[in-house]
């Protein structure tokens, strides 16, 4: 499995997805937003997890998604 180029998160969206969540999570550098399934049950744990390994998600269209939780650039 190739990892992403490092980043902070700026925003997840989750959505339930078939067996499990699903997070969308856009980082705060990058053309890309990236997605990925919940496997932690640890929502700080699952978004790093995703950021590091998802798979990549078009930018524009995850910014268009309802936001569940947004990060501050201090986190």
């Amino acid at each position: 499995m190739s990892a992403n180029k490092p980043n902070k998160p700026k925003q997840v969206s989750w959505f339930n997805g078939c067996g499990g969540r699903i997070g969308v999570v856009v980082g705060l550098e990058g053309e890309h937003a990236y997605i990925g399934a919940a496997l932690c049950h640890d929502e700080d744990s699952d978004v790093a997890h995703i950021l590091k390994f998802g798979a990549k998600f078009p930018l524009a269209a995850a910014l268009l998604l309802p936001v569940s939780k947004s990060y501050s650039e201090q986190e």
